[in-house]
């Protein structure tokens, strides 16, 4: 695979800048770099967007170890606020 392909980056959550500053500390203590992205919401949009939604993005080369961190925290989510995430669909 070449380094350029490694590097790419791809979303692997979105959510509020709260989500996202606790989802970015756990990668973090797992030594995946991640950056983050504000969604940019726009009334003409289509698709209607939660206000406040960030985007957090992983290199290819840690994605793997990524999805399996984030796929925890959103059951943990989940499990800990049932509510809150029906309300959000």
């Amino acid at each position: 695979m070449d380094t350029n392909d490694e590097l790419a980056t791809y979303e692997i959550f979105d959510g509020t800048a709260w989500e996202v500053a606790l989802l970015r500390s756990i990668l973090d203590d797992n030594e995946i770099e991640s950056i983050e992205r504000e969604a940019s919401f726009a009334p003409w949009n289509l698709y209607p967007v939660r206000a406040g939604t960030v985007k957090v993005f992983v290199a290819h080369k840690d994605l793997g170890r990524a999805k399996a961190i984030v796929d925890e925290f959103v059951a943990n989510m989940q499990k800990e606020n049932p509510d809150d995430l029906e309300n959000e669909s």
